[in-house]
């Protein structure tokens, strides 16, 4: 594609994964970094010094002033996410968020109709579905577990102790910054959502964020979803393992790159014995995931089609979260919201 023609882009915040994200577009032949914002000048810096053209701005409202762009990639700590959405979306622009969309599934509706009313694509960015769970989600559609029961998973980070991580105002904690991700990956597989969730949580008593909690939705068919979500982790990993009549798969892993599929079935001959599949290592994250999820994102805008995660993916996301918050808080089994309607 002619760099004229390929996509416009804006990065919202520059930190680690506007920094990725922005990476990802550099190395994309249908998109163009066009402008940053961060009111971090260092941070700016180091995303203006990956291709000359880049404009760099203090805030998002001096972006939209200064900067013709198609779509904004928005990577912002997570109370700024579903406000920095609803403007781009105002402004006409396409927009991807990063997970878990907003703090809330209010917050996400809004979001979600503003777009749909004018008529731009919304993509939240559960990057996970494009790198190693799509190895899953395949196995999954092709048959290797049958029916499927139950999945259960857990996954950690270390110590959240400072930043915007370690602040209940802004969203912080494991839950919403990577329990979400199995909380997608568990409505994705199964292909609904859960009936009820019961949950328990444990705060630190020093942030006041949670620490770690168990969650258990229950779905229709008496299939069920067990995970842990702590951050009381020696360090990074995720492990989840999808148990039907016909076989079991595991996804285990410590980084994006390097992981691991374990397969034991007996409705593919392929797997009639444990099978453990180590997909070649690719150079970093922003090529197994990010690269994967902005073509398709790119493809949506410029198709006029839905992108692989949107927005009403999203919404149920935070649905499923926030009746596990409630019934944490009640100690009781909570229901999630009534699921929306297909045409809202």
């Amino acid at each position: 594609m002619n760099r004229s023609e390929a996509l416009r882009i804006a990065v919202v915040r520059c930190g680690f994964q506007g920094k990725a994200l922005a990476q990802a577009v550099v190395r994309s032949d249908n998109l163009r970094l066009v402008a940053c914002a961060d009111p971090d000048g260092a941070a700016r810096q180091r995303v203006t010094a990956m291709d000359e053209d880049v404009s760099s701005h203090e805030s998002f409202d001096d972006l939209l002033a200064a900067a013709d762009v198609d779509a904004v990639l928005i990577a912002t700590p997570h109370d700024e996410l579903a406000p920095l959405a609803l403007a781009a979306i105002r402004a006409g622009k396409h927009v991807l968020i990063e997970k878990p969309m907003a703090m809330n599934e209010s917050q996400a509706k809004e979001v979600d109709f503003a777009a749909a009313s004018a008529g731009v694509t919304c993509m939240v960015g559960y990057s996970f579905r494009y790198g190693m769970a799509h190895w899953v989600h395949d196995l999954v559609a092709q048959g290797a577990v049958g029916d499927l029961a139950a999945i259960t998973g857990s996954i950690g980070v270390p110590a959240m102790n400072s930043g915007w991580f370690a602040e209940v105002n802004s969203g912080g904690g494991p839950l919403l910054y990577v329990g979400c991700h199995l909380i997608d990956l568990a409505l994705w597989f199964i292909g609904e959502e859960p009936a009820s969730v019961w949950a328990t949580i444990s705060h630190r008593p020093d942030t006041g964020v949670d620490d770690t909690s168990a969650n258990q939705l229950e779905f229709s068919e008496g299939r069920v979803a067990l995970f842990a979500v702590t951050q009381s982790a020696a360090h990074f990993f995720y492990d989840v393992r999808i148990i039907g009549r016909s076989g079991s798969i595991a996804l285990r892993g410590h980084n994006f790159v390097q992981f691991e599929v374990e397969v034991l079935s007996t409705a593919m001959s392929a797997y009639r014995e444990p099978t453990v599949i180590r997909p070649t290592t690719q150079p970093d994250h922003i090529t197994t995931m990010f690269m994967p999820e902005l073509a398709d994102f790119a493809d949506a805008v410029t198709q006029g089609r839905s992108p692989g995660v949107t927005a009403s993916d999203g919404r149920r996301v935070l649905r499923v979260l926030d009746a596990v918050q409630e019934s944490a808080r009640t100690r009781q089994v909570s229901a999630p919201a009534t699921p929306m309607l297909a045409a809202f």
